[in-house]
């Protein structure tokens, strides 16, 4: 069951991180160069928290981190000054194997999706981040079929819920790396940690 860290209060700094599994050939007798891409492409974040002291939610931000190192955790993506609108009830409105575009329903009438535009997708109780590659506006019907980056990293059902208000990410905490925190002498704790897409 993935954990839910704390939304308050929120990180001071963001670090947007992407790992990419694609590769460029490179010929060693000075050829040309050739891009493989690979499925499986996911992005994480870096956050920087402020100084949290036991009262503010000190005890339980390092529960919930700590807990994240055995399960994965679900916070929101940021959407700093972006405004995404008012995008309606989006669903996928068909199977889809793979690929880079997606068929939506249940968005509002004439919603405008912005190229660049983060959102998640749930499929099988599992959050997955996608970025709109180009601009798209929902048809009076509410329709949408989307480009998208990263390639899908795993096959979509109809009715698969898409969130676009406010994206979350789910993800293993500093996957492959030590987890630390500070405590100064006023007793609050100092947290800097990345969560990076577990699929």
């Amino acid at each position: 069951m993935p954990i839910s860290l704390p939304t308050c209060p929120m990180p001071t700094d963001y670090t947007v991180l992407l790992r990419d599994f694609g590769t460029v050939l490179t010929p060693f007798l000075g050829g040309p160069e050739q891009r493989i891409n690979r499925v499986g492409t996911r992005f994480g974040l870096k956050l920087e928290m402020p100084p949290l002291d036991i009262e503010d939610g000190g005890m339980v931000y390092l529960s919930r981190l700590l807990q994240g190192r055995l399960s994965t955790v679900i916070l929101p993506w940021p959407l700093l000054d972006f405004d995404p609108g008012t995008p309606g009830a989006p669903l996928v409105s068909a199977n889809v194997a793979s690929g880079t575009s997606i068929p939506l329903k249940g968005l509002t009438a004439g919603y405008q999706a912005k190229e660049g535009q983060f959102f998640s997708i749930i499929h099988s109780g599992r959050r997955y981040v996608y970025m709109f590659t180009a601009a798209g506006t929902a048809s009076a019907g509410g329709n949408l079929t989307a480009s998208i980056f990263p390639m899908l990293r795993t096959p979509l059902s109809t009715n698969d819920v898409v969130e676009i208000a406010q994206p979350m990410i789910e993800g293993l905490v500093l996957p492959g790396d030590e987890l630390s925190w500070q405590i100064g002498l006023d007793n609050a704790r100092a947290f800097a940690f990345s969560v990076m897409e577990a699929a």
